[in-house]
């Protein structure tokens, strides 16, 4: 549900819309089931006026959270983009810093090896970010790896909320407030007949 009917989520709302929502007969998501539906949101992440709209609102939900963190990030790509946003708008705002770290599917196979880009000291406060939450699977992973190099897991933050049972998973595994910007609901035209097309293999 989205917190404030700001014009600034109005604005944010109607170009994901219009430039990611994607439908058809059948779109085939990374979790093997059908969906007539699918975000595409790298096509507001790798925009810049998107993605100052994304941080500003990531920035709103993060000062909700009960223990402010001092960290943000998640497992590559979805993750990525969000999470330098957020740093440096935090920077740009004056706010406490807020750092940016990233988990690899697999470790860097050449030079550090890193399986965490930016690893941060055990104990660092962070909030896990997502562009989409379907399964919240890469959210899992991704916290779990955290948790296992020390983190403490404040709070998850996603762009859009497919409502497919995910949050609540990551809710009741992580003991943490799983916040979303947008939900499915937050968009009719998901509810109007989808036009016929063929099936499509996307991520999710």
């Amino acid at each position: 549900m989205i917190s404030l009917q700001t014009p600034q989520r109005e604005r944010l709302r109607d170009l994901i819309d219009e430039r990611c929502l994607i439908t058809a007969a059948a779109l085939t998501l990374s979790t093997g089931t059908v969906s007539s539906f699918y975000f595409d949101c790298k096509k507001v992440t790798l925009d810049g006026e998107c993605l100052s709209l994304i941080a500003d609102a990531c920035l709103e939900e993060i000062a909700k959270l009960p223990s402010p963190p001092t960290a943000i990030g998640g497992l590559t790509m979805g993750a990525d983009f969000i999470t330098a946003a957020v740093a440096l708008r935090a920077f740009e705002k004056g706010l406490p810093t807020i750092k940016g770290s990233i988990v690899r599917k697999e470790p860097k196979k050449h030079g550090t090896r890193n399986h965490i880009e930016n690893e941060l000291p055990a104990g660092t406060r962070i909030v896990l970010v997502d562009d989409v939450i379907t399964t919240g699977n890469s959210t899992k992973l991704a916290g779990e790896k955290f948790l296992e190099e020390g983190y403490e897991v404040v709070g998850i933050i996603a762009l859009i909320d497919r409502e497919a049972g995910g949050a609540e998973r990551l809710s009741e595994q992580f003991g943490v407030p799983v916040r979303a910007i947008f939900r499915k609901s937050d968009f009719p035209r998901i509810n109007q007949h989808a036009r016929t097309g063929e099936k499509v293999a996307v991520n999710a």
